[in-house]
């Protein structure tokens, strides 16, 4: 398998109670991890427990500690993350927080671009990811032109 602690992210979407998606993201290299919920909420018990996944996988992985897990920080849901404004979008707010942030794009989608986004997320799997997406619209990539 592949060595995590060589990844720039490890991307955990995370369904709370059954009812709720949201989303940490472990920056490897910048040693943060960071929970996004599009209802503006923090679960730091989650933030705390996969710190100490990563404190486990790396005794288990490498044979001993986690050099400097001192250092790591856990930054609580920023205040102007983008937020759904019904009961029923944290899905699609998770699936387009794991891809923006995955590609070091600003979170500059809305509510209003849901439905769009919901196309893209549809097209991106019929497609097996042969689609990229920008804030700006839909662009299909080099192979499929």
């Amino acid at each position: 398998g592949k060595d995590i602690f060589n990844l720039k992210y490890l991307v955990c979407p995370m369904n709370l109670d059954e009812m709720h998606w949201t989303l940490a993201v472990i920056f490897m290299e910048n040693k943060k991890i960071g929970y996004y919920d599009s209802m503006g909420e923090t679960e730091w018990t989650k933030l705390e427990g996969l710190l100490q996944y990563l404190k486990d996988e790396h005794v288990s992985k490498k044979g001993k500690e986690l050099n400097g897990w001192e250092d790591w920080e856990l930054l609580g849901c920023p205040d102007n993350i983008p937020r759904q404004f019904n009961g029923y979008d944290c899905g699609v707010f998770t699936c387009m927080f794991a891809y923006f942030i995955s590609n070091d794009y600003p979170l500059v989608f809305t509510q209003e671009h849901v439905d769009r986004c919901r196309e893209w997320i549809a097209i991106d799997i019929m497609n097996n990811g042969a689609v990229e997406l920008y804030s700006t619209g839909l662009r299909r990539s080099s192979a499929e032109r």
